[in-house]
């Protein structure tokens, strides 16, 4: 066998069975937080690799299990906890300086459920502070050590604001 035929080779992936989700599961989830939802869409995809592989094999009983039986698992050892998951994802996003509107879109893509998205961002939070933090981390508007040299320096940080989700008020609060 050629080194050309080595690389072209398809790694095959396993055979599912309880004890593979559930390690795959815990190793997935050592690495990465994530709420309920998002873990059984990243364990649907394996799944569906390895039914691809092994046509034998039942794809929906193996959802089924991973909805009835892993994440149940896992949810009553601690390992997914959606009330503190979305507090440390919200934490870390507010951190970033990041608006109300991105915050909803980055947790939502992150499948945190619509509940606990409102009740994170119940707590006392505005984005007059959050564009405060985003200007010191960008250095934009007064937070510019060096000033604007043209009104094209300056559009291009308000287009900065906008694109990080600021209103153009909030946006233009930075610049007075």
């Amino acid at each position: 066998m050629s080194n050309k035929d080595t690389q072209t080779k398809k790694k095959v992936a396993k055979k599912l069975s309880e004890r593979y989700l559930r390690n795959a599961g815990e190793y997935y989830l050592n690495r990465f937080p994530a709420s309920s939802d998002h873990f059984v869409k990243v364990m649907t995809r394996k799944i569906d690799r390895s039914c691809k592989d092994h046509p034998d094999q039942d794809r929906q009983k193996w959802v089924d299990h991973l909805k009835t039986e892993v994440v149940p698992y896992f949810q009553k050892i601690g390992f997914l906890n959606d009330a503190l998951y979305a507090n440390a994802l919200f934490e870390s996003l507010r951190k970033r300086g990041l608006s109300k509107m991105m915050i909803i879109s980055k947790m939502s893509q992150k499948s945190v459920p619509s509940h606990l998205i409102d009740e994170v961002l119940s707590q006392d939070f505005n984005d007059k502070d959050a564009v405060i933090n985003f200007a010191k981390k960008k250095k934009i508007g007064r937070y510019n050590p060096h000033g604007y040299a043209t009104p094209k320096d300056r559009h291009r940080d308000l287009g900065k604001l906008a694109r990080a989700g600021f209103s153009y008020d909030i946006a233009m609060s930075v610049f007075d």
